[in-house]
């Protein structure tokens, strides 16, 4: 490829070039042992909001170890499920760290959804009680279908407990997932608990503290939409994966009542303490866009999949 033109990977490719969970389980914890470290560049996520209830973030990362530039640029819009369009859709575009220059440019939706996925992959084995075996999913969309995937990967054979307002989603998520009628009946005593409900209009949480086992971990990829702030607060350790983000959220109105993260998850990946309730609240960093999108495009030119495109 020449420093004229631009690789192309659309959401299909993308899709087929995704390495094993395993693998993506990897790069996440060595992004965030790297961020840990202080050998990350990760400020902060920009957005705009062009309708009510949407966004789109521009999300810029370097990586130092790898020498990685990149750029995710991501919208969420959930009337586009009226239009017939995903929620979720966005680029990462990526540049040569050494001269500036774009080299590749490929769908984001399908790396933010597996990177999602893979965070919490890396929290459940770090965090997760030993020798769980039941977890909850509640929002049954793209996120719960491939955390219903990781879950199965992890621990062939767990019990998942799906929960979705919309009909027939729950039992479609997949994995052998089991439909409950409430969210109550999902989370209950459930190991490991994921909230993914869509991020519109005014939060009105629904888990309770009350519901939780007395040994759990929770997975708010929802912000505060699904959880209510005392269940969060009957947890031992709450983490964030960027504890900047965290504020700035709050800053907006977001997480009210919340305590505050005792520290970033790759800050307590050293450790072999693992008490009886934690919360890792992700909000997705741009750090780990860059390292999948890297990892992408050296695959993709590996295939000779893709297309060329001038610059």
């Amino acid at each position: 490829m020449s420093a004229g033109e631009l690789l192309y990977l659309s959401r299909a490719e993308v899709a087929a070039l995704l390495p094993p969970i395993s693998e993506r389980i990897a790069i996440v914890e060595r992004t965030y042992r790297a961020l840990a470290a202080g050998r990350v560049e990760l400020p902060p996520k920009p957005g705009i909001h062009p309708r009510p209830d949407s966004f789109i973030h521009a999300m810029p990362a370097y990586l130092l170890d790898d020498d990685i530039a990149a750029l995710k640029w991501i919208g969420g819009f959930p009337a586009n499920r009226e239009r017939g369009l995903p929620y979720i859709s966005g680029l990462i575009l990526l540049n040569d760290a050494e001269t500036g220059i774009p080299t590749a440019v490929l769908d984001g939706a399908e790396i933010t959804a597996a990177r999602t996925a893979a965070v919490s992959g890396l929290c459940i084995r770090r965090f997760a009680p030993t020798g769980w075996s039941t977890a909850a999913i509640v929002g049954c969309g793209e996120q719960g279908r491939y955390h219903a995937q990781l879950l199965a990967a992890l621990v062939p054979g767990c019990e998942i407990r799906a929960y979705d307002p919309l009909p027939g989603r729950a039992a479609a998520v997949g994995a052998g997932a089991r439909s409950t009628a409430s969210v109550r009946e999902a989370v209950e005593g459930a190991a490991v608990v994921i909230t993914a409900a869509p991020l519109a209009g005014t939060p009105a949480p629904q888990v309770e503290a009350a519901w939780l086992a007395e040994r759990c971990l929770l997975l708010p990829l929802d912000f505060d939409a699904m959880v209510q702030p005392a269940a969060i607060a009957a947890c031992d350790l709450v983490l964030s994966d960027d504890v900047k983000q965290f504020d700035y959220y709050r800053g907006l109105g977001s997480f009210g009542g919340w305590p505050d993260p005792a520290a970033g998850v790759g800050e307590r990946l050293h450790d072999d303490e693992r008490p009886p309730r934690v919360a890792c609240v992700n909000l997705g960093i741009g750090a780990l866009d860059a390292a999948f999108a890297a990892a992408i495009v050296a695959a993709g030119r590996a295939a000779g999949a893709g297309t060329l495109l001038p610059l």
